[in-house]
């Protein structure tokens, strides 16, 4: 190794220049090989002379580079300089500025350099060549440190619209996850999202907020009158109607959200139901009641629209006070129970059928009734809705193979028997049809939420058409079907007049009877909630105090066990029982309230002020004359 002593004089105003230490000579043995390209002495002496200037010898890193650029174009006089290959100087492509922006000096530089830039700062006075290295590698414009592109990339996946979607906060702790712990984690198929934004849609039934308090991610309770860090600034309304929901569901998930509201076990009660109407009176009225329920749904939407209400309640209050507001509200809860008392004599039904199919034991109906209810009575204390999802799954599929069954063995005994002798017109049970088809067509309470979950919420009178045209068309499909296979024998129950030695029929029996019991605390959810947030109202949460807790406990195991008890002295006649439900508790839901809480929303059309209050009249009537009908 040479002595810094024996160095050229330029060399050691390079090592001085370089070094971290602007004060401390460095030992330069790896660039004295550089001296062997100079043909000039005289740039050597010219250039000794400059950096042995002690006004040369700036202390600040700016100079010290721009001084060691100068002195690397002073010291390559040899070199010949490519024209095309210079840069221009007001255009700097490097981190020295525009001082070394010749790519011929820096390649003639490289070649006295390590190949391995690593162990190059192993050799001696390795750390004095670092520059070197810097200014042969390609430089790029630097980011400011302040945000990174992997900072940017997260939070974009992280957008507050994005987390207010139905599973947002779920898909936002996989993605944390997977950063944390650099293992990939399962995302929420498209499945599975469907069917949690479905049950999201029914915590906003009848656009009420049914969310329990014992879930919030804060407790905002303040009947005690204390107030600490997770008390909202802002105390909000219990009424308060502004949708919670965000408009990003597209109009084809809205179809299918819709279609799973309104086809369920209804569908089974229109076979029977087409006996007691007649064939062409069914089919007549069922197109009827679809016509007349779109513009009803229609009129709810529109009134949504214009109040800027989300809440079928607090429209009806605004437009007719407390009154009308309550009217509403025991209406909902009385179809909620209703269609869950319902179920329940279909389920007891079903299990019957089974028992008697696979063991040859006949047990009385009531003994099923009673079985269910010891069942549905844990399930009601369910809180957290996102817990029915798998049963809301399941439910859904198991009902779609009884529908499926059901078509092909009604199909193939109409090839095999031939049409059987049917009725046009019933003139003695007509009216019964009339309370099963309203049973069948409603379902008002997803209509607000749905249209509020809507990414383009104008595209939602084409996707209601839709909806209830595909109904309309499934409906009579099946009511036709089965009474023109089965004509009077048909039964309230079309599994029952299934071949009862199939084990597919069998099968469906109990799985069928199985959907309806996991779908009973879904249905039987709404009425539940809105009942407690009326009488527990001024009681604590139930997320702070036991007592309350376990006072909204037992009240929903006794509202299990009035429904439970009002299918047991229904049971006796499921026909008059569904007709009854659909006349008493949907007329006035479906055709009643929507056009009068619309009539008084629309102030300039007397078109449609005509057309609603005729529907309002028609529907009182109806409501009046078709209960009536079914008690004398």
């Amino acid at each position: 190794m040479s002595s810094p002593n024996n160095t050229p004089s330029h060399l050691q105003s390079i090592a001085k220049l370089s070094s971290p230490l602007s004060n401390t000579p460095a030992t330069v043995s790896q660039l004295s090989t550089m001296d062997k390209h100079k043909n000039s002495s005289s740039s050597a002496s010219s250039m000794h002379h400059d950096f042995t200037n002690p006004n040369a010898l700036s202390s600040t890193p700016n100079s010290r580079k721009q001084a060691l650029a100068s002195l690397l174009r002073s010291t390559s006089p040899a070199i010949e300089f490519d024209d095309d290959h210079v840069t221009n100087t007001t255009q700097p492509n490097s981190a020295y500025g525009s001082f070394v922006d010749d790519p011929t000096i820096l390649k003639n530089v490289s070649k006295h350099l390590p190949t391995d830039a690593h162990n190059a700062l192993k050799l001696p006075s390795g750390d004095i060549t670092r520059d070197f290295y810097h200014l042969s590698q390609p430089q790029t414009i630097k980011r400011s440190k302040s945000f990174t592109s992997q900072t940017a990339d997260d939070r974009r996946g992280s957008i507050a619209s994005q987390m207010r979607l139905p599973g947002g906060f779920r898909r936002e702790f996989l993605q944390n996850k997977k950063q944390k712990f650099g293992y990939t984690l399962s995302q929420p198929t498209n499945l599975t999202k469907t069917f949690l934004e479905f049950l999201t849609i029914y915590g906003h039934f009848a656009g009420e907020d049914l969310e329990d308090e014992d879930f919030l991610a804060c407790d905002y309770d303040t009947s005690d009158g204390k107030t600490d860090e997770e008390s909202p600034l802002l105390s909000s309304s219990p009424d308060d109607s502004q949708s919670k929901t965000e408009k990003k569901t597209s109009s084809l998930k809205a179809f299918f959200l819709l279609i799973k509201a309104f086809v369920g076990t209804g569908i089974l009660f229109l076979p029977k139901a087409f006996y007691n109407g007649g064939l062409i009176f069914s089919i007549v009225l069922l197109v009827f009641f679809s016509f007349l329920s779109y513009y009803c749904y229609l009129t709810l939407s529109h009134s949504t629209s214009l109040l800027g209400i989300s809440s079928f309640a607090e429209m009806g209050n605004k437009m007719y006070g407390k009154h009308l507001k309550s009217l509403i509200l025991v209406s909902i809860v009385l179809t909620q129970i209703g269609f869950v008392a319902a179920y329940t004599i279909f389920t007891a039904e079903n299990l019957k059928a089974f028992i008697r199919n696979t063991l040859g034991y006949d047990f009385p109906l009531h003994y099923f009734v009673i079985f269910e209810t010891i069942c549905f009575a844990p399930m009601s204390l369910i809180r957290n809705i996102t817990k029915l999802s798998l049963a809301a799954l399941l439910a859904n599929v198991f009902i779609l193979c009884g529908i499926a069954t059901i078509v092909f063995y009604a199909a193939k005994d109409l090839i095999k028997n031939g049409p059987a002798e049917v009725n046009y017109f019933n003139s003695s049970n007509w009216s019964l049809f009339i309370g099963v088809a309203i049973f069948a067509f409603e379902g008002i309470g997803l209509i607000i939420p749905v249209q509020q979950s809507m990414k383009h919420p104008e595209d939602f009178p084409k996707v209601l058409l839709a909806v209830i045209s595909i109904c309309c068309f499934l409906f009579i499909g099946i009511g036709w079907l089965c009474y023109q296979t089965y004509g009077d024998d048909i039964q309230t129950m079309v599994i029952l007049n299934l071949p009862q030695d199939s084990y597919a029929v069998i099968s469906i029996q109990f799985f069928y009877a199985l959907a309806i019991m996991l779908s009973v605390p879904l249905q039987l959810l709404p009425a539940i909630r809105l009942m407690e947030s009326r009488i527990f109202k001024r009681l604590p949460s139930g997320k702070v105090d036991n007592k309350t807790k376990w006072y909204k406990n037992i009240f929903r195991i006794v509202v299990t066990l009035i429904t439970t008890t009002i299918a047991y002295f229904g049971s006796a006649n499921l026909d008059l029982f569904v007709s009854f439900i659909g006349s008493f508790a949907c007329i006035p839901l479906v055709y009643m309230y929507p056009p009068m809480i619309h009539v008084r929303a629309t102030d300039h059309n007397i078109c449609i002020k005509l057309l609603d209050w005729s529907i309002i009249i028609v529907g009182g009537f109806a409501l009046v004359f078709t209960t009536a009908l079914l008690f004398i």
